[in-house]
């Protein structure tokens, strides 16, 4: 292969790529409004007071990511006729690809931007040890928060430190240190990669505010029991720091004590959920937890059983004249009649393979036998595949065995693993 050709074989393979992905993510939008539809009326009707039940809904969201390989967008007529129109044109029009991934691109490098601004900021922190525990203070009256998955920093404004007794601060930081204990910080990152690869359904960006304020919620209530105090004082240090943050600085306006809401009514709407706060038993909390895991990681194994396989074994027989080109006998009832194939050979019945090519015009030195190869996906990324040649092989009892040869490089082997 000359380096033209694998250039340009490259620029197929790419090609198939996109269209891969983008078909995939797009049906994956499509649900994903169903499942916020879902998700938003129960979090605001009937698990309107179910604290743990109403966040393990947006777990939901994770097997969304896993539907666009399905079967049923092309072995269901309901998903044929629904879905088979935009892969089309995904196929034919690169820039509609184009434009959804550079959506991605763009989405996932301001987020990035966002988080290594933020990382830089708490660089140039004080590190104290509080508590027992170790804080990042900053002098802007900004409300106490933890940030990072794998090595998370909880941040904590000055003036708490001085207004607070070690009973508030002590309460304050077990919230944070709750957040990290119930994986939060991860469901954090995970919403932020689902809104990136889902970016044009726009909900998803107006979801993150309840998403949040439901981890909260869970949070709250985590800490009221932990700390083993009453919802009262846990409520009247929330509307403490409100009036504390305000009045350090008008600037910032920040107002809540915790990570995540900024707006009065927020925190109105938090300090209410808090009053009406109910003793709960832990295993309950677990159980829901533990039910909601294997609702996720089942819902994920049954999609996988009724989806095509990263690559897919193309069975099919195609006849060719090697000096034109052209296709002269397409996969069917016919061909296989006459034609078929096992691991290493092509088997032709001579006699009925006649009959089929006797109104060609090609030669019989030009016929040429492809079989096998691969596919992502129905119409999407076939390649592969062996060729054999009429003029090749050695007949037996009217059979003419061929041996063929395989057609795969070092693309193939990649575009399969993509």
């Amino acid at each position: 292969m000359t380096v033209q050709e694998f250039w340009e074989r490259g620029i197929g393979v790419l090609n198939i790529c996109t269209v891969y992905y983008v078909v995939q993510l797009v049906r994956c939008v499509l649900l994903s409004f169903v499942v916020f539809a879902f998700v938003f009326t129960l979090r605001k009707t009937a698990l309107k007071n179910k604290v743990f039940l109403k966040g393990a809904l947006w777990s939901l969201f994770i097997p969304v990511l896993f539907v666009g390989k399905m079967k049923f967008f092309y072995e269901n007529t309901i998903g044929v006729k629904l879905f088979s129109g935009f892969t089309e044109l995904c196929m034919n029009y690169i820039w509609l690809r184009l434009l959804y991934l550079c959506g991605v691109f763009v989405y996932a490098a301001l987020m990035v931007y966002r988080r290594r601004k933020l990382n830089k900021m708490i660089a140039g922190m004080e590190k104290r040890k509080v508590e027992g525990t170790v804080i990042y203070v900053t002098k802007m009256p900004i409300t106490p928060s933890t940030v990072g998955v794998f090595r998370p920093k909880i941040i904590m404004p000055e003036v708490i430190l001085k207004e607070y007794d070690r009973k508030e601060i002590q309460t304050i930081l077990l919230h944070e240190k709750t957040h990290i204990r119930l994986g939060h910080l991860l469901f954090y990152l995970l919403w932020d990669i689902l809104r990136v690869l889902l970016w044009l359904n726009p909900l998803l960006i107006v979801g993150t505010k309840y998403f949040r304020e439901d981890m909260e919620e869970i949070c709250d209530f985590v800490t009221i029991k932990r700390s083993e105090g009453k919802a009262y004082d846990y409520g009247q240090l929330l509307l403490k720091s409100m009036w504390v943050l305000q009045a350090e600085s008008k600037v910032f306006n920040m107002y809540v004590a915790f990570a995540g809401d900024k707006e009065y009514q927020s925190v109105r709407q938090r300090v209410k959920r808090i009053a009406a706060y109910k003793l709960y038993k832990g295993a309950v909390a677990v159980g829901i937890l533990i039910a909601a895991m294997f609702c996720v990681v089942t819902s994920v194994f049954l999609m996988h059983n009724v989806s095509y396989d990263r690559c897919n074994r193309h069975d099919v027989i195609v006849v060719c004249d090697m000096e034109t080109g052209t296709e002269l006998i397409s996969d069917g009832k016919a061909l296989r009649e006459a034609v078929s194939y096992d691991e290493s050979y092509i088997y032709v019945n001579v006699e009925t393979f006649q009959e089929l090519i006797k109104d060609s015009t090609a030669s019989r030195e030009h016929i040429c036998f492809y079989v096998g190869g691969y596919y992502k996906l129905p119409g999407i990324g076939a390649g592969g595949g062996c060729f054999a040649y009429l003029e090749t092989g050695y007949l037996e009892n009217g059979v003419l065995k061929i041996e063929y040869e395989k057609h795969e490089d070092i693309l193939d082997c990649i575009l399969k693993i993509l």
